[in-house]
């Protein structure tokens, strides 16, 4: 073999090496290596899709605690009961008229209607009940759908519509509860709802208050558990504040409504005070809208006062001034003033300290009350008879956020004053008996006294009470005439007190002093009521007195 041969033959041995070489490597090195990469791709890729599918599990179940948490209780019956029950305490806070009726829907939860988990077993089942009220307006309208979804349930409205009835005026006033609402509420029960006893859940928080028994009693008892306040877990109404009593004012149905005056804060009068004297109070006055639980925080500043912030009563508004020993100076005293609703107004006046004045020989008339005319803002929105021969009327200050609610038994007449702070309503005194209607407030100049005499299906009749007069004591009739008189009574009167002869024995014994007599028809503000004429007075008066005060105007 000659060296070329041999040449050849280790380059072909070489060749041979390098082919056996690569293709061991390809086989046991490199398609190992690829199919592990690639099992680890695999491998990572379903570690990604089961972790996603992990997380899409945990936001579910937290979806699925709070739908539990909104559902109605698993018990079907105490579900029904107590959500029926939840829908006639919105409808009666929101100012429904009585006759309103909620009637049960039959549902379909079969698997056409509603999925499910298994072969027979849905999701949820629903309930629903059929609302409907009549002679409402607006505001009830807006109140309660407020107060619906304020609830917290898993619920939702399925259907709704208002209509208005034929007749919209009277006596060319336009009536704004003319309106028949009809709606479709529905509600569900969750598969594994919490099986409470109370419609909503009884938050923790109780526990930390009345101690553990007191909150296994409240959930054990579905009574307790209406008195709890809804926890929204999933806010539906505007998460910013927004004024939904516009539904009312831009009224589709009967036109807008005269707005409200705005809130505002009147600036006292510059004060002065004795040195070394104990500490004066100045009242700070607010009307318009937001007035009524409106706060108010002021600051003095310069002179011989000390800079700072004064105490303000938060009931009267009264601000009051520090005591000083100087001698002379003047201070500037800043008053914010904000609304319920959240609305600002500023003011100022000035404190000077000054010498003591002389004594006055008879003490100053007191200043005429501040504020302005809100009439036009205080509407009779209801008046309602039922059928056990009682009726009911509402007259609501829009200005003020205040609600006049009267009941009429017989011929007891009730009045009750409440006021709103927030969505809560308070009442603000002892209801009155008497049947006397005294609207006012300390912060506007809208001050009128009434004694409610009639109550048709028109609306109230009112006779004007003057301010100040105290109506003389009548004594009442004995067995063969009058004490002091003899058997045929007292003496005539003459023609001076027509209107108090006929209403004498309206409130036992008491003659009314005479004054106007009005009709105050549902709808209508305070400044468009109507003056009776004379003869209608006596004839309204007289009726009154003879059978009480619901009775039927014939002639009108």
């Amino acid at each position: 073999m000659t060296s070329r041969d041999q040449m050849l033959a280790l380059l072909l041995i070489g060749i041979m090496t390098l082919t056996v070489g690569a293709v061991g490597g390809y086989l046991f090195v490199w398609q190992p290596y690829q199919a592990k990469k690639n099992a680890e791709a695999a491998l990572g890729e379903e570690i990604g899709k089961l972790e996603t599918e992990d997380r899409a599990q945990a936001a579910a179940a937290k979806k699925l605690a709070v739908a539990r948490a909104r559902s109605l209780p698993a018990d079907v019956n105490l579900a029904k009961n107590e959500y029926r029950v939840a829908l006639t305490r919105l409808l009666d806070t929101a100012g429904a008229p009585s006759g309103y009726t909620i009637t049960q829907k039959v549902m379909d939860n079969t698997a056409r209607q509603v999925p499910e988990i298994a072969k027979g077993k849905p999701i949820y089942n629903r309930i629903a009940y059929e609302v409907t009220i009549k002679k409402a307006d607006m505001w009830v309208v807006k109140d309660f759908l407020k107060g619906y979804y304020e609830l917290g349930l898993l619920h939702q409205i399925t259907h709704f519509s208002i209509k208005k009835d034929e007749d919209t005026t009277a006596k060319g006033a336009v009536k704004r509860n003319d309106l028949t609402v009809v709606l479709t509420t529905e509600a569900v029960i969750v598969d594994g709802a919490e099986n409470r006893r109370t419609l909503l859940p009884v938050p923790t928080a109780f526990a930390a208050i009345g101690g553990g028994a007191m909150f296994q009693a409240m959930r054990a008892t579905p009574e307790a558990g209406r008195g709890v306040s809804p926890q929204v877990l999933t806010p539906i109404l505007a998460t910013h504040p927004r004024d939904y009593s516009l539904i009312v004012r831009n009224d589709p149905f009967n036109g807008p409504l005269a707005q409200p005056p705005a809130f505002k804060v009147y600036q006292p009068k510059n004060v002065t005070v004795i040195q070394d004297e104990k500490s004066s109070t100045v009242k700070v006055a607010v009307s318009g809208e937001g007035s009524v639980g409106a706060k108010v925080i002021a600051l003095i500043e310069g002179g011989p006062f000390a800079p700072g912030a004064l105490k303000v009563d938060p009931k009267t508004l009264a601000i009051e001034l520090p005591k000083t020993s100087a001698t002379s100076g003047t201070a500037t005293v800043s008053i914010m003033a904000t609304s319920v609703e959240g609305k600002i107004d500023k003011t100022s006046f000035k404190v000077s300290v000054g010498p003591k004045p002389p004594e006055p020989d008879k003490p100053d008339p007191p200043p005429p009350p501040p504020g302005i005319d809100v009439s036009r803002a205080i509407i009779l929105t209801m008046v309602t008879f039922r059928s056990d021969g009682t009726a009911s009327a509402a007259i609501r200050d829009a200005a003020n956020r205040q609600r006049y609610e009267i009941e009429v038994e017989g011929k007891k007449v009730t009045v009750s004053k409440f006021y709103y702070i927030k969505d809560k309503k308070k009442e603000e005194s002892d209801p009155n008996t008497d049947g006397i209607l005294t609207i006012s407030d300390d912060s506007t100049a809208t001050k009128r006294t009434f004694k409610i005499v009639g109550v048709d299906g028109e609306g109230l009749i009112l006779q004007d009470q003057k301010p100040g007069s105290a109506p003389p004591k009548v004594a009442p009739p004995v067995k063969g005439g009058f004490p002091g008189f003899g058997p045929k009574g007292p003496p005539k009167q003459g023609p001076a007190a027509p209107l108090a002869a006929i209403a004498g024995n309206m409130t036992n014994g008491v003659v009314l002093a005479p004054g106007k007599v009005y009709r105050w028809t549902v709808g209508q503000s305070l400044n468009t009521i109507e003056e009776l004429t004379e003869t209608e007075a006596k004839k309204v008066l007289k009726q009154s007195a003879d059978t009480g005060p619901m009775f039927e105007i014939s002639g009108k």
